[in-house]
């Protein structure tokens, strides 16, 4: 069996062809100069929930990876209209300078230790953002990504982070999708408000 260079783990030729499929999508629209970096810890498991995947009928996402994707667009101050394509919104978010990325490139659920996975690959995922993205700016958002900030910090990216309270931004999809509780703001408005102040 091969060992997924994405993940570490042993797996079969359609786990490693769906990550290959994941990071071909991305990387068409990655910005030449990355202005804000999503980080968020693991891709969705369906391909039809990938966020590169631009869907041609909103109803091919889940409802949950729709509000997501409409979320990040929100952050990145894309409007997203009745009708707009993704691909012309995809292309917007990159024209903006913003690009997605996960720290583990393949789904939690395809993976037996996903804590352990995110400690493992932790100094791989430094790597990549330092040299391969150079982001002006970085902003976690999920939970899994936590463990992440205190490095970051160790290497001197303090001031590119950007977090709320000092922890990821993150949203419980379960509950209600758009909104943080006590704050009012959806996910998006949230990262979009904190950008606002940066230079």
């Amino acid at each position: 069996m091969p060992v997924c260079e994405g993940c570490g783990t042993r797996t079969d030729d359609a786990h490693v062809a769906r990550r290959a499929t994941r990071l071909d999508l991305a990387s068409r629209l990655r910005p030449t100069r990355i202005r804000v970096l999503l980080l968020d810890g693991a891709p969705p498991s369906r391909i039809e929930d990938y966020f590169y995947r631009a869907a041609l009928n909103p109803a091919d996402r889940s409802l949950g990876a729709r509000r997501y994707f409409e979320e990040l667009m929100k952050a990145a101050g894309v409007p997203v209209a009745a009708g707009s394509l993704e691909t012309a919104l995809l292309a917007e978010f990159q024209r903006k300078g913003f690009f997605l990325t996960y720290a583990a490139e393949c789904p939690f659920e395809e993976q037996d230790d996903p804590k352990g996975a995110l400690r493992r690959l932790a100094p791989t995922v430094m790597k990549r953002v330092q040299s391969v993205y150079d982001p002006a700016y970085m902003v976690p958002i999920s939970q899994p990504t936590a463990e992440l900030i205190r490095l970051f910090g160790m290497i001197g990216w303090g001031d590119r982070l950007v977090l709320e309270n000092g922890l990821p931004f993150s949203d419980s999809y379960g509950v209600d999708p758009r909104r943080s509780p006590g704050t009012g703001k959806s996910l998006g408005e949230r990262i979009k408000t904190a950008l606002a102040y940066l230079p």
